[in-house]
């Protein structure tokens, strides 16, 4: 699988996608593009529904379990993405440090404890204000990763975006 650089996004089965850099070398093609500017619409989106949850939950406004589960859910969608960006970036650049790798699974760590407790509706109010506090702080952390990555994409010259056109890869074989 030499030379094929990993794409944000999977086919339905969960195929991993894989991209071939431009011919070039440099530059980005036009599956590069999109999937640079689908990454940036994540991180983008990820920002969003951090701040209205750091407002929320700083508020100290009581709300019933629906609202908090609907809260969970828009953390956990905006986590989950997240953590595949800063993972496709940190693969392109075919590195994260120890730190943001200790990030990247402190965040499925979380993810699975959130679904259990969520997905079951088990969890009383507190519960489920704490486990938002902790999204929230995952959530940040996981974005500064996901910008980081890209900032460095940006500065070896490779853009953003992985370049060339779309290669789906079953059981890792080009």
């Amino acid at each position: 699988m030499s030379g094929l650089v990993p794409l944000p996004w999977s086919t339905v089965d969960g195929t991993p996608c894989y991209t071939v850099p431009a011919p070039d070398g440099h530059g980005l093609g036009p599956v590069g593009v999109l999937a640079d500017a689908w990454e940036d619409a994540q991180v983008l989106a990820a920002r969003s529904v951090l701040g209205a949850a750091r407002v929320w939950l700083a508020s100290g406004v009581r709300v019933d379990g629906g609202r908090l589960r609907a809260g969970a859910v828009r953390l956990v969608w905006a986590l989950v993405h997240v953590v595949r960006v800063a993972e496709m970036r940190g693969k392109r650049l075919e590195r994260l440090d120890p730190g943001e790798a200790a990030r990247v699974e402190m965040a499925r760590v979380l993810l699975g404890h959130t679904e259990d407790l969520f997905i079951t509706g088990n969890a009383e109010a507190f519960q489920m204000r704490y486990v938002l506090a902790r999204l929230v702080e995952c959530l940040a952390a996981l974005v500064e990763v996901a910008e980081a990555r890209g900032a460095l994409l940006a500065a070896s010259g490779s853009g953003g975006g992985p370049g060339g056109g779309l290669r789906c890869v079953k059981g890792g074989r080009a």
